[in-house]
């Protein structure tokens, strides 16, 4: 059996806080760790672990032991079975004797299939398949080789070939989710696609990926069903390879496939983990912590993707992971732009990434037309409960990053954003009557002070809009195109204030553009609107029926111009 010191050994090379930590949500409690019991139904957190003494006890069900107890109990797995694959983990020599675990057995038997399947892929006959990935995917034969990448022909005998090759029995291929029966013969799972083994934290593979080539039937991918060792919910392809890295850079980059994962390696970037086919867990978040506390998500560029990027970041961000997210543009997912443009493309890509906080400001934006007032209420609403729990957890980056993005979006300053966010949803629809300036001249004096180009268009809007006289003064210095600086000395101190406050919340120019569009049909409506009121009081007091008749025909003619409008016609 195993020595008193390769146990020491093992329980002092796993913090056992970070271990366990992988299965329950831990909080510091004191010296101690507590959560929710995992072997009882706990609703109090009394479960606690013990980090200098090594061991953890639940003062509900009375469960106790240390880091291997723990494992044996939750993975409901034999102690010799444990202390194997915590030494693996851990990466710590160990004496094996001769019995063989079910562990050892299952890896074993998926490591030599994996063999087969890469044996399969460099026969002559499969050279289609090698030219795919060459030629398609550019990647290379060393990184082919390095990711042990197979193939599984359709040729409805290779299942039962594997079975006489690997001396298993068909109730085991069967139990480890390599082969089916269908009619009376054994098929392999994978027939007919490209294999991609997959390995867990200690490099063991215990499952596969399998992508169908051209003429197959069924799903693109697919991969192993779940078994007590392939969980894809606990699993992060290529974490093997790339937690050493992870922890020395102190980040992980985040992507959704495997061709995305080896086309980040050949690009240089080895820090790289992919999900399987599975949205990101706590369970993921708590091994990648064991590495970093830094992830950059680099998921596909279509809005499922995009969307995939706002949740991870957001139960990342729970979790105290800190988050960035870099954009796929002009492509449809990481490995389809380094099929485009080499390493170059995925190193500019990753230069441009901007943090998560900063990206759920662009997301939620992307729903909204930011010209209209109403659309920045919405927005503030959305990310309201982020700048709230930011605040109250500490994290004052991702709090201060959020409203300086919302600054830049909305116009509204940092200062003003954080009493909006004070204020209940009805407080927030009379913003207009809280401030000197309504909420759309303060779109179209920011425009004036930020794009001089625009600076007529935008004072001609302003003057049909603004008719109060402590404006007059303002109004006939945009006129004459002049600077803030000298606009300062035409207004009073708290109109004053509220320029330099628009003057430095920025927008880009595209948005400027949107506001005076949007302001252009409701100053043209307003028009017609009071042209429409004259005509009313007009005929209110004239006799001359010619006269009335000639201005009952325009108002007709105003009022199908408004209809039309509102239609959107022209």
């Amino acid at each position: 059996m195993f020595t008193k010191e390769e146990l020491d050994e093992i329980k002092k090379a796993i913090n056992i806080v970070d271990f366990i930590g992988r299965y329950v949500n831990l909080q510091k409690a004191g010296s101690s760790y507590r959560g929710l019991c995992p072997f009882h139904n706990d609703n109090d957190p009394s479960f606690y672990v013990h980090p200098q003494r090594g061991f953890y006890h639940c003062f509900g069900c009375g469960e106790k032991g240390d880091l291997i107890s723990f494992y044996q109990k939750i993975e409901s797995i034999s102690f010799s079975e444990a202390i194997r694959r915590l030494a693996d983990l851990a990466g710590v020599q160990i004496k094996i004797d001769n019995g063989e675990s079910e562990y050892d057995r299952y890896t074993s038997v998926l490591t030599r299939l994996s063999g087969l399947y890469s044996c399969e892929l460099f026969e002559s006959r499969n050279s289609s398949i090698l030219e795919y990935l060459v030629n398609e995917r550019k990647i290379s034969e060393s990184t082919i080789r390095e990711f042990q990448l197979g193939y599984s022909p359709n040729n409805g005998t290779f299942g039962t070939f594997l079975a006489s090759k690997l001396s298993v029995d068909e109730k085991t291929m069967i139990d480890m989710g390599i082969a089916y029966r269908r009619g009376g013969s054994l098929k392999d799972r994978f027939e007919g696609r490209l294999i991609v083994p997959i390995s867990n934290e200690s490099g063991r593979i215990v499952g596969f990926g399998g992508r169908l080539t051209s003429g197959g039937q069924g799903s693109k991918y697919i991969n192993s069903p779940e078994t007590r060792y392939f969980q894809k919910n606990r699993l992060l392809f290529n974490l093997s390879r790339a937690r050493g890295v992870i922890k020395e850079l102190d980040y992980a980059v985040i992507v959704e496939g495997y061709f995305d994962v080896m086309a980040l390696y050949q690009a240089g970037v080895v820090n790289v983990v992919g999900l399987l086919g599975t949205a990101l867990t706590e369970g993921h978040l708590r091994i990648l912590g064991n590495y970093t506390k830094n992830l950059l998500f680099f998921l596909d560029s279509d809005s499922a993707g995009q969307s995939a990027s706002l949740r991870s970041i957001d139960i990342a961000e729970k979790m105290d992971f800190s988050t960035a997210v870099a954009m796929v543009k002009g492509a449809k997912d990481p490995a389809e732009l380094f099929a485009l443009k080499g390493s170059q493309g995925i190193s500019d890509a990753l230069s441009m990434s901007i943090p998560g906080s900063i990206f759920r400001v662009e997301f939620y934006s992307r729903k909204l037309d930011l010209s209209l007032s109403q659309a920045k209420k919405h927005l503030i609403e959305y990310l309201k409960p982020y700048i709230e729990a930011f605040g109250s957890s500490g994290n004052f980056s991702a709090r201060e990053m959020t409203l300086r993005a919302l600054s830049e979006k909305t116009g509204f300053s940092e200062d003003e954003l954080v009493r909006f966010t004070r204020k209940e949803s009805r407080e927030l629809d009379q913003l207009d009557q809280k401030t000197p300036i309504n909420l759309r001249n303060k779109d179209i004096l920011r425009v004036y002070l930020q794009y001089p180009i625009l600076r007529s268009r935008a004072a001609r809007q302003l003057e049909l809009l603004e008719q109060r006289k402590e404006f007059r003064e303002l109004l006939r210095g945009m006129k004459k195109g002049l600077e803030l600086e000298e606009l300062l000395d035409l207004v009073d101190v708290e109109l004053g204030r509220e320029l330099i406050e628009l003057a430095s919340s920025c927008i880009d120019e595209s948005t400027a553009l949107k506001i005076l569009d949007s302001t252009g049909e409701y100053t043209n409506k307003r028009l017609v609107e009071e042209q429409i009121a004259e005509i009313d009081r007009r005929l209110s007091t004239l006799e001359d029926e010619e006269a009335k008749a000639a201005l009952l025909i325009r108002r007709i003619e105003l009022r199908r111009l408004l209809v039309k409008r509102k239609r959107g016609g022209d």
